[in-house]
């Protein structure tokens, strides 16, 4: 028996497997891309503190809450003697 391997044939079945894969992995790729883009940043991610009038994002909440937290701790400081 010869069995004969036409490299042609055999070529063109290994590109069509590798395109195949490409094309899956573009696929993959084009759905984390949209996946990473519709992604909350911090400056897209907003909230409404109660008694303010406007939303505020990540980093104004976080001045918000230290300088709350600063003016409790100079109450609390305050009121502690030091003898």
């Amino acid at each position: 028996m010869s069995d004969k391997i036409d490299p042609w044939l055999d070529n063109k079945e290994a590109h069509e497997a590798i395109n195949m894969c490409l094309s899956a992995i573009v696929k993959r790729l084009e759905g984390i891309e949209k996946f990473v883009n519709e992604m909350p940043t911090p400056d897209k991610t907003y909230y409404k503190p109660s008694g303010h009038e406007d939303y505020l994002n990540t980093k104004e909440n976080y001045d918000n809450i230290y300088e709350r937290l600063k003016v409790l701790e100079e109450k609390v400081y305050g009121m502690q003697k030091t003898d």
